[in-house]
Order: C-alpha cells, then structure tokens, then sequence
C-alpha cells in the first residue's frame, strides 16, 4: 500500500521560521518596544529620562497585574498592596541605620538593623510581597466576580492601615520614610523591567497559565475536566504579587520618599486603565497600555507648562492633563473594549509559514481515477490565544 504525507494548511506566501521562532516573537516585541522607547526618552531631556523611569515602573506593575488578571479573568484591586509592600521592604532594607533609628523609634529590634545591597533589597521585596500574596490568596481565591474584585479591594485598605499605623514596621501615622538611596538609573530600571517582561512571558507559557486561562474562558466546564482553578489561581496571584513588589520597590527607589497613602485609589486605578486601555487579556496590551499612557501623560504634562514651537508658544490650562486622559480612556473603552491590541499578543510581521508543517501522519493513498476529497476548511483545533 503506497502511503503519502498529509499536508497541513499553513499561510501562503509567509516567510517560513521554525515554530519556537515564531512563539518566541510575542516577548521580542514588547522588549524591543520597551528597550526603543526607553533609549530615545534618555537622549530627549533629563525631563524625559525621568518620566521614563516612572513609565518603566508602571510598566511592571501592569505586567504583574496582568500576570494574574489577564491570565484568570478575576478583576483585582489590591496588587497595589503588593507595590506597597515591596516599597517598604526595600526601604526598612536601604535606608541607613542612623536614619532609622531617628525617624522609627519604635521599629522592631531586627528591622533597625537590617541592611542589604540594594538588588539583594529587590529579590528580598519580591519573595515578602510574594508571601503576603500567597497567605492572602489562599482565602481570596476562592471567590469569584464582584464578589472577588471587593475581597482585594478590602486587602489594600487592609494593607495601607497597616503600614499607616503600626510604629513597629514603619514611621508614626502621617509620617514618611526618607533618606532612601537612589540606587537605580534608567539603565538599570530598563534591565529589570525588561526581566519581568521575561518572567512574566515564560509563566504565560507554563502550563498552569494554559489550565487558568482555559478557567477563564469557562468558569463552569474547567473544574468538570479536572481543572484546579483555585490552586492555579493560587499560583498566578503569587508570582503576580511577587513581580509587583519588583515594580513597588523601582518606584520606591525614584520617589526617594515612602508613605502609606502613596499606595492608594489613584494608584490603583491608573494601573489598572493602563491594563484595560492597552487590552487586559494580553502582555503585549499590558506593554502597549503602560508606554501609551505614561507617554501620553508626559506629553501633555509638557503642554500644560507650556511648550515652545518655532515662535509659538502652545500650552494647555492647568490640570487638563488629568482630564483629557480620562477623557481618552472613556473612548477607548467606549469604542474598543478589548484595548488598543484587541487582547492579542505581538504577531509576526510578515505573516510567517510556519516551516516543517508536514504532518509523519501518513494515510492511505485513494486510486488513481478517484476525485480529490473537498477541502475541509481550516484545523477546528484553535490554539490557545494566550500562548500565541
């Protein structure tokens, strides 16, 4: 019996790239954009350089929040306690002894004199607000909907109390802890939210994001076919907390200044409109909405001090800055509300043939005089769009 290879149907005219290549293409995108955005924002002004290191650290607590948000479908409100207990890690680490001792009389015997290098601070701010967020988790993610979205909001006011009010671990209420180092420039931030990128994309890639996603899609038909939603839930929350502390301890560091009610409403929802804007069920649209905004806000923060082009002179009244962003996010999310990406990641440019799309299948070859079967259409396998 002569057999012969079933061919599988892939895009004509494509440039044909080994499949990880092309996989591998949705984390190139958004650290290439990122790495391009960053470099000519450090050749602009001192102004910009700035601006871009806040931008940056935005940048990781969207991608931290989408890291559990866009990959569950649970709308949370509390990864900015995860930002504040990142900050404050770093700074009880950084701040030098003498300064504690002057401005936290009542701190924790321990916590007077612990220190460490600032990157050994960053990792050490990271694994705390990953184990807040574990412990906080294992209650939290039980729930679902409004129901859930209420639960965390509850934890960052839980959170900001805490931080506000007990002398042990942080300043008198009111107070601020200052004489932070500024150990990290713009080049250093760039390297560490380029990381979280990378981590952030490689959970995507695991397979408990695949089994979370698919509880996304189906709340109801993913526990019937043996999915643990609460556990992978677990999971992403924890590595999304962790990767926010990251983000909280960047921001710490170019704030110079820590205080409990940094971490608030305001805070919260601007990271979360740079998740929806950008398009919440992708990295790509965490990238996208995170530079957009910060962007845009920087450019418009410009115009309100009144910028000069040619012999003109253009400026905006102040505080319009706040208003017309909003005034931008309520279209987006009026007319687009999957986000500017449409919730996709970064696709090849060039529409790609996957190469070596042979099938080892082989099937029975029909005689000769016999008609060609219809073509069936497209595989109705469709691929997972979180792992594109």
């Amino acid at each position: 019996m002569i057999t012969r290879p079933i061919q599988l149907p892939s895009r004509a005219g494509g440039i044909g790239v080994p499949e990880p290549a092309a996989r591998i293409w949705t984390l190139v995108v958004p650290i290439l954009v990122v790495w391009l955005v960053s470099l000519g924002a450090s050749f602009l002004s001192k102004t910009a350089a700035i601006d871009m290191g806040y931008a940056l650290a935005n940048l990781i607590i969207v991608v931290a929040m989408w890291t559990f948000i866009g990959n569950s479908g649970v709308l949370s409100f509390g990864h900015i306690a995860f930002v504040a207990v990142g900050a404050w890690t770093i700074s009880l680490l950084t701040i030098p002894p003498t300064i504690k001792s002057a401005i936290m009389p009542d701190l924790f015997p321990f916590l007077k004199d612990a220190s460490a290098p600032p990157f050994l601070a960053l990792i050490i701010a990271a694994l705390v607000a990953g184990l807040v967020a574990l412990l906080s988790g294992l209650a939290l993610m039980r729930l679902n909907g409004l129901e859930a979205g209420i639960a965390t909001f509850a934890l960052l006011m839980l959170v900001v109390q805490i931080l506000t009010y007990w002398k042990q671990i942080g300043p008198k209420a009111g107070q601020s802890m200052t004489g932070l180092p500024r150990s990290f420039d713009l080049q250093t931030i760039l390297y560490i939210a380029l990381a979280v990128i990378a981590l952030a994309w490689l959970y995507g890639r695991s397979s408990s994001a695949r089994m979370l996603r698919a509880s996304r899609d189906n709340i109801q038909a993913a526990p019937a076919s043996g999915v643990r939603v609460t556990f992978h839930r677990l999971v992403a929350f924890t590595v999304s907390g962790a990767l926010a502390g990251v983000g909280g301890a960047v921001w710490v560091q170019l704030n110079g200044v820590a205080q409990a009610s940094q971490f608030s409403l305001d805070f919260t929802f601007t990271t979360i409109a740079m998740l929806v804007v950008g398009g919440m069920l992708s990295l790509w649209g965490a990238v996208v909405g995170a530079l957009a905004i910060s962007v845009l806000s920087h450019l418009l923060g410009l115009l309100e001090k009144g910028l000069t082009i040619g012999d003109f002179v253009v400026s905006l009244p102040s505080g319009s800055r706040l208003i017309i962003l909003g005034a931008i996010m309520v279209v987006i999310l009026i007319f687009r509300p999957s986000g500017i990406t449409g919730g996709r990641e970064a696709t090849w440019p060039f529409k790609p043939r996957i190469a070596g799309a042979t099938s080892a299948l082989s099937t029975p070859s029909a005689p000769a005089h016999a008609a060609e079967p219809p073509h069936a259409g497209p595989n109705p396998v469709a691929a997972d769009p979180g792992s594109e």
